[in-house]
């Protein structure tokens, strides 16, 4: 790890925001004609590798130089130097140019696209050229929404397949009468396609409608429905909220928990 990052990941472990202009190592992944643009961290010797979906609209825009110029403190994008230091790769894709409209839009449901999917899937089988060991999705908030996607809509289709999902914040709701994009709706009500290891975390004092705690019940039940037993990680505590309830600093972005939301998922990937 660089002594910037080193840094970085001390500033977050003493729960100080992250450095608001920091630069990373940069990979284009081809895809569907396009380039992917991504933060790659690598560790010395990884026990797998991460791809960390940001929540929001997703759009990143990192430059070419390494610089997140949006959603930065999003908080799988401000915790990815955690993720490396617990010896993970780690891939903070941006969207591709072609999901992005003027200069800061995206369009309408491309996290459900399959398109999308493909995207995901370029660059799971990248990080399998790097290393023979699991490649982990992980999405936050409407991040959830792209795991499920890839998940779902990748099914049967070999190294592009992730090994492993994790849902934070998410957009659990159950129900075809549910408005707007879910889990369940991506996966088209069907567990089944959701078919690999998978955890849910969550704030028990996330008060974003959309992702409150009250949801998981259902949701656990539908997705044990296919025979597959769901991992579970609830938090609370934590900074008060200094953003919006459905925002990075609020419970619903485990503000003041970063360490021990990365320590959760690291520690779930590393028992399976």
């Amino acid at each position: 790890m660089t002594m910037r990052r080193l840094i970085m990941a001390l500033g977050i472990l003493a729960g100080l925001a992250p450095m608001p202009a920091a630069a990373d190592p940069v990979v284009e992944i081809e895809s569907r004609g396009q380039k992917l643009r991504a933060i790659l961290l690598k560790p010395a010797n990884p026990k797998g590798a991460v791809i960390l979906f940001a929540g929001a609209d997703g759009r990143l825009d990192i430059t070419p130089a390494g610089e997140i110029t949006k959603l930065r403190f999003n908080q799988l994008v401000r915790t990815r130097a955690l993720y490396e230091r617990a010896g993970y790769v780690t891939l903070v894709p941006d969207i591709a140019p072609g999901f992005k409209v003027g200069a800061s839009g995206v369009v309408d449901l491309y996290r459900a696209s399959r398109a999308f999917a493909q995207d995901t899937g370029a660059m799971v089988k990248y990080l399998r050229g790097i290393l023979s060991k699991p490649v982990v999705v992980v999405g936050t908030s409407r991040g959830s929404l792209s795991v499920a996607n890839a998940v779902a809509k990748l099914k049967g289709q070999g190294e592009q397949r992730p090994d492993v999902a994790v849902l934070t914040s998410a957009f659990l709701k159950v129900g075809a009468s549910v408005p707007g994009l879910t889990v369940f709706k991506i996966a088209n009500g069907n567990a089944r396609l959701l078919d690999v290891p998978t955890m849910v975390a969550w704030h028990v004092r996330d008060t974003c409608p959309h992702t409150s705690a009250a949801t998981v019940p259902a949701f656990r039940a539908w997705y044990q429905g296919s025979g597959r037993k769901l991992a579970e990680k609830s938090f609370s505590g934590g900074l008060p909220s200094e953003s919006e309830p459905c925002e990075a600093l609020a419970p619903h972005g485990f503000h003041g928990l970063d360490p021990e939301v990365v320590a959760a998922i690291t520690g779930f990937v590393g028992g399976l």
